[in-house]
């Protein structure tokens, strides 16, 4: 075990999973996202955001507010946070530098953010209203008017490396990983251009978090086996041959981030922060 000293008391650990897995754990963090390039890890603690090297190191606090701020998620070309924020009385999305500086809002309206598009100028979100309930948008980070994608969403969702279709979460419980029902967690698609969906999982447990890799193909997800969730990787969808990457015996993974080039991945682990480097 090695302890880092740094302010809240991330400590890393090596434990087995299958190949490397290292553990950042910060007690109580929460909504994390790794930079494209895989080195840095943005998370939340304490209603903030903080920046810390994948490798382990001193977290520095990137915003200081008496609000509270959540979800961010880095810009493709890496030059951008995105997250949201009620700083200003109402849930909003904002924009940063990466490594600090002043926020300002992207649009004043209540939107939850998904992801983003590739060329690093628009957002996937989403939006609820009374004609079709939670549903998909592209939100242009200049604040222009968001464009309505498909009628049916979940903020829990990833697009598709061409960014021509989206993958997410439909129903689920995140802490009720032993449900079994009308309710669990089940993986769909949904193609943007002609709006078609597709169910793609179809099982007792839930399937949940999906995010996939910029690299050949491959979706990542957090998928119950009747315990605890676990993480799953599968190729071009097939989901018959999805392939078991964790065995956790007492906690569940949650709230996945995969970094761009080389598919490092960070998410929670029972309150803390873990992270798991394929190439290790």
């Amino acid at each position: 075990m090695t302890k880092i000293p740094i302010p809240i008391l991330i400590i890393l650990l090596l434990i087995s999973l299958q190949s490397a897995l290292a553990s950042a754990e910060a007690p109580f963090a929460s909504d994390p996202a790794i930079s494209p390039d895989g080195n840095e890890i943005c998370f939340v603690w304490d209603n903030d955001l903080w920046l810390v090297p994948f490798a382990g190191g001193i977290p520095r606090r990137i915003t200081q507010t008496p609000s509270q701020e959540w979800n961010p998620q880095y810009s493709p070309d890496g030059r951008h946070i995105a997250f949201s924020s009620n700083r200003d009385g109402q849930n909003y999305l904002y924009l940063m530098p990466s490594g600090g500086g002043e926020a300002k809002v992207i649009i004043r309206e209540n939107l939850g953010l998904a992801d983003w598009f590739n060329d690093s100028q628009n957002l996937l979100c989403t939006k609820y209203s009374h004609r079709w309930g939670t549903s998909f948008y592209k939100v242009p980070i200049d604040g222009t008017r968001p464009l309505l994608l498909a009628e049916i969403a979940s903020r829990f969702a990833t697009l598709s490396p061409d960014n021509k279709s989206i993958v997410y979460q439909n129903s689920g419980y995140s802490r009720r990983e032993a449900y079994r029902g009308s309710a669990n967690g089940e993986l769909w698609q949904v193609e943007i251009a002609t709006r078609k969906y597709r169910k793609l999982t179809d099982t007792e447990l839930s399937e949940l978090y999906p995010r996939y890799s910029q690299n050949g193909n491959a979706l990542y997800y957090c998928g119950s086996d009747g315990e605890n969730l676990q993480l799953y990787r599968v190729h071009n969808l097939n989901f018959k041959k999805a392939q078991k990457l964790s065995s956790f015996s007492t906690f569940s993974a949650r709230e996945i981030s995969i970094a761009r080039k080389n598919d490092r991945i960070v998410f929670e682990l029972f309150d803390s922060l873990y992270r798991y480097d394929p190439e290790s």
